[in-house]
């Protein structure tokens, strides 16, 4: 009686309040292969999920009333339809759209979550696969350069580091990550721009500007974030490179990948390496390089396990070994030639993640630790000196994250509200006995975070962060405020606004502290014992227009920027080392304070992936408040020293006779004033020079060829040139004594290149 009693109860319950439910599955439209982890997210009601390894999804408990249904997965068009749940059961199935172009797809940089590039409140431009292929840049250091606001800067014709520039400042002022972590030290901004093989990475996320507060203060200029890849399905690679530079050094590279994931998607791994003989290369056959020798070898891997339906551990590992050698007698020891700069690099990195998804809450759970070490032998003198030296440097970062979404937030619509701790811990020590140089510091940062992330209507998004820093070498707590508006001016024009507060610490190592020649010496830098950090406000504001459809797909982005940056940190120098006549000492100190501000548009087009295009040109300028005295000898200047006004790119594919392409791109390095210190032959004093317009323009032909019988599998055979009308520095110093650091433009001069790829196309 009492169990007819309960079921009495529980049908006039059902009849009261009547309930359904909805299935579906979400898949790729091409293959029909089902999308794990693919977000499913009911508009109108507080409810979410996240799909499973077959790509199902199920919504129990439902009210019997329309929705809107919502699907959104890395790399494919965000789909949205219309369900009526009146009938109490309802199964659909969604077709997601792979995406070739950047702002239809899913990003993660700038606030951690998966969201629509049109949707984030920050302007997040994404270098993919296929441009690393259309440049054939084999290294990342090549393929950065073809993206909007970002110039790629090699310095030193003896060594050859690089560095990042975005929106005008110095690559000490950008953050680079490596998987949304900061543990790509200082250090490793000299080098590792080169290191890193495109074969590693699955994309890169660019920030310009302060922008969100969930990646460090310290990221004045802007967030380059190295995403590599994750395993998706079996997959291989294999490609072999052969290039000869300015007609006579050979560049050979080998890259292979290979990727599992067991069937039922439970865990899977991507293995990935890079080898690379490089020889050197001398632009006015003087017996001295201008591009040095490298012989690196890199290993690495991404894999995950899936512990339960939402919850994932994710793993990377990275270990690059490099050999680089520039100067003279490069057969013999580095003291017995007559100038010499040599780096051996072993380095280890990588990190462990742990995530949980709670779809029933909409919220998410990450716990991270990652690290990189680096050891480093190197040797940087002239006319035989012992200057051997050693350099080891140890990153760790770990934290924690936790988000959590409301569909109606306030009466407005969806926000996501992120918090976290984050702490760093960064050891450096670099000493050249013969120098009497000697570095010796570690770092400590511990850093809170509170971000959200809401559409407050359904035309106006905001994210609003805070973030307090605790540094060692700073004084109290630091607090940066970020500010980021969108508008949907319409359905295909966003306004954008931010403002963005940020600070530098004195930091022991970064670029502009490399050891030069001059002269018959070396450039020495010491550290004002005085130095204090910088403190930096930017705004920045844009318009981003975008018209996909069926068959074509086109837009623009009109982008204004200014930073001001109080403190500064400048270099000037001091005279003579007291220890070694020839030998000169600059100081860095801080300045007034300085000024970058500018503006810069990028037009692409994507005509049904048979012609894409794609170019963007930055205008700024880059003031000091005073003149910094640069040279004891001649007059200080206001203007930023190795930074051109104009600078950009233009990208080609043209895909309309398959399996023939042809791509055609290029950068623009406008004109730039460049220190030339006095020493070499024929130069008799210190000058500013201004540099020339250089235009470097780039082809590359390629055949791919796959067929059914083969799986999907196919080879590409390919031939090019890089800077194929030699647009390239002409007045290198000559000798020993030279200005290592009178080095401007191009990379490289002309070169020509063929190579095979084999495998999953």
């Amino acid at each position: 009686m009492r169990e007819l009693f309960i079921l009495v109860l529980l049908l006039s319950a059902t009849d009261a309040f009547p309930q359904s439910t909805l299935t579906g599955k979400v898949f790729d439209a091409k293959s029909g292969e089902a999308l794990t982890g693919a977000n499913v997210i009911l508009e109108g009601s507080d409810r979410g999920s996240v799909t499973d390894l077959d790509g199902e999804f199920v919504f129990d408990n439902l009210e019997r009333e329309t929705y809107i249904l919502r699907v959104s997965y890395i790399g494919y068009a965000v789909s949205t339809r219309e369900v009526d749940m009146s009938s109490g059961y309802l199964r659909v199935e969604i077709a997601l759209v792979p995406v070739s172009y950047e702002f239809n797809t899913i990003v993660v940089t700038g606030t951690r979550t998966e969201k629509k590039r049109t949707e984030v409140p920050i302007i997040v431009n994404i270098l993919k696969q296929d441009v690393f292929a259309s440049t054939n840049s084999r290294w990342l250091l090549d393929g950065l350069s073809y993206q909007t606001g970002v110039r790629m800067e090699v310095d030193c014709q003896t060594c050859n580091y690089s560095q990042v520039r975005l929106n005008g400042l110095g690559g000490a002022y950008s953050q680079i990550l490596i998987n949304s972590k900061p543990v790509f030290s200082a250090l490793s901004g000299l080098y590792g721009l080169e290191q890193i093989p495109a074969t590693m990475l699955d994309r890169v996320e660019v920030i310009r500007g302060g922008g969100s507060a969930l990646f460090g203060a310290n990221a004045v200029a802007g967030t380059i974030n190295i995403i590599t890849r994750e395993p998706v399905e079996n997959s291989y690679s294999l490609s072999v490179d052969n290039s000869v530079i300015g007609g006579s050094a050979p560049d050979r590279s080998l890259d292979m990948t290979t990727t599992f994931v067991d069937p039922d998607r439970q865990r899977g791994i991507t293995v990935f390496g890079s080898f690379r003989d490089r020889a050197a290369w001398d632009a006015n056959m003087d017996g001295f390089s201008e591009i040095p020798e490298i012989r690196n070898n890199s290993f690495g891997l991404t894999s995950y396990h899936k512990t339960s339906r939402y919850s994932k551990i994710s793993l990377d590992l990275h270990s690059i070994h490099e050999e680089r050698r520039g100067g003279n007698k490069l057969s013999l020891p580095p003291h017995q030639a007559d100038q010499a700069e040599d780096r051996i690099h072993n380095i280890l990195g990588g990190g462990l993640t742990f995530s949980r998804d709670v779809p029933e809450l909409l919220s998410s759970l990450s716990a991270y630790v990652s690290g990189q070490r680096t050891d480093r032998s190197h040797y940087t003198g002239i006319d035989g000196e012992e200057a051997y030296g050693t350099t080891d440097n140890l990153t760790m970062v770990t934290g924690v994250q936790f988000s959590r979404s409301h569909l109606e937030f306030l009466g407005g619509g969806e926000n996501t509200i992120t918090v976290g701790v984050e702490g760093q811990y960064d050891d450096v020590f670099d000493e050249i006995p013969l120098y009497q140089h000697r570095l010796e510091q570690i770092t400590r940062q511990a850093g809170v975070f509170l971000q959200t992330d809401w559409k407050a209507t359904g035309k106006f998004g905001i994210l609003l962060g805070l973030r307090g820093d605790v540094h060692s070498r700073v004084r109290g707590p630091v607090i940066n405020p970020r500010i980021n508006l969108m508008y949907d001016l319409t359905s295909q024009l966003q306004l954008r606004t931010s403002f963005a507060t940020g600070f530098r610490a004195p930091q022991a190592f970064d670029a502009d502290l490399h050891v030069a020649f001059a002269g018959g010496g070396v450039s020495l830098i010491r550290i004002d014992p005085a130095l204090e950090m910088e403190r930096s406000v930017s705004y920045s504001t844009s318009l981003d227009f975008n018209v996909p459809s069926a068959h074509r797909i086109w837009g623009f982005t009109l982008d204004g920027f200014l930073t001001r940056i109080n403190n500064i940190f400048i270099l000037e120098e001091l005279g003579p080392d007291p220890v070694n006549a020839s030998n000169t000492i600059l100081l860095r100190s801080n300045g007034p304070g300085a000024t970058v501000a500018g503006a810069s548009v990028e037009v692409r087009a994507n005509f049904d992936n048979m012609v894409e295009f794609q170019t963007g040109l930055t205008m700024q300028r880059s003031v000091y408040d005073e003149k910094v005295f640069w040279s004891s000898s001649i007059g200080g200047t206001e203007n930023f020293t190795r930074s051109p006004d104009m600078y950009g790119f233009y990208l080609i594919d043209i895909n309309l006779l398959d399996p023939f392409r042809i791509s055609l791109n290029g950068v623009l390095t406008g004109p730039m004033d460049v220190p030339h210190f006095a020493g070499a032959p024929g130069v008799d004093a210190d000058a500013l020079r201004r540099s020339e317009t250089f235009f470097e323009s780039n082809l590359r032909l390629s055949w791919r060829f796959s067929t059914d019988s083969m799986g999907g599998d196919g080879f590409e055979l390919y031939i090019g040139a890089r800077n194929m009308f030699d647009s390239y520095q002409k007045d290198f110093d000559t000798g020993p004594y030279r200005d290592s650091n009178y080095i401007y433009g191009p990379a490289r001069p002309r070169t020509l290149y063929a190579g095979i790829r084999i495998g999953s196309l």
